[in-house]
């Protein structure tokens, strides 16, 4: 049910978010949006658990996305995350992959390429 498997996804840019938001609820989730950083602690920390998977740009305009990482960790280490960035995979791995669980998509994206990160983060 899709209810029970909510993203928070966490985009400054409306259009990208958008999307993001139809891709997954054509795979059947329920989504929460966030613009920026401040927004996504605010719904994160009161129903931190509720969420599946968190679907995270890395470039965010109030906190660099590792930042944001690291306060997520602090009280759910757990929850899968999803980093969608333009940046190349291999330089998000060498900074990130303390964090795990965590996937990487590469921007742009496309349903195929979000379905293949979701399943390699056993979230599909």
């Amino acid at each position: 049910m899709a209810g029970s498997r909510r993203v928070l996804i966490v985009e400054d840019e409306v259009l990208i978010r958008m999307l993001a938001v139809d891709m997954l609820e054509e795979l059947g989730f329920a989504t929460d949006e966030a613009g920026n950083a401040a927004e996504a602690l605010q719904k994160l920390k009161p129903s931190g658990g509720d969420y599946v998977l968190i679907f995270l740009d890395i470039g965010l305009p109030d906190k660099k996305g590792d930042d944001l990482l690291k306060e997520i960790r602090a009280f759910n280490a757990a929850i899968p995350v999803l980093v969608a960035s333009g940046e190349a995979k291999a330089d998000l791995k060498k900074r990130l992959d303390g964090f795990a669980p965590i996937g990487y998509l590469t921007k742009p994206y496309d349903q195929d390429r979000l379905s293949a990160a979701l399943a390699a983060l056993k979230v599909a």
